[in-house]
């Protein structure tokens, strides 16, 4: 198995774990991370579109995980400053 096709299933669990996150910091930190290895894996295989989703993603990934950092800083006691904000009336 080459080096590119181990990106290629890394990329691709990391999508797959992303279903399971319930935080949504961690998600995006997680998605973040299967965008950059798909962008790995496409720009070693010249997949043009693989490669023009993923860069289309990470900055709008981004800009969630940072809102989602702040939202959840703004709610959250000092010792959890990591964690998503709670939902109203839960």
């Amino acid at each position: 198995m080459r080096w590119v096709d181990v990106a290629g299933y890394i990329a691709s669990s990391l999508v797959f774990l992303t279903f399971y996150m319930r935080g949504m910091v961690s998600l995006r930190l997680v998605a973040l991370c299967s965008n950059v290895a798909f962008l790995v894996y496409a720009l070693t295989l010249h997949l043009a579109p693989i490669v023009i989703l993923h860069g289309a993603l990470i900055p709008v990934n981004f800009c969630r995980l940072m809102t989602a950092w702040r939202e959840g800083r703004a709610t959250a006691p000092s010792s959890d400053l990591g964690a998503p904000a709670k939902t109203r009336g839960v």
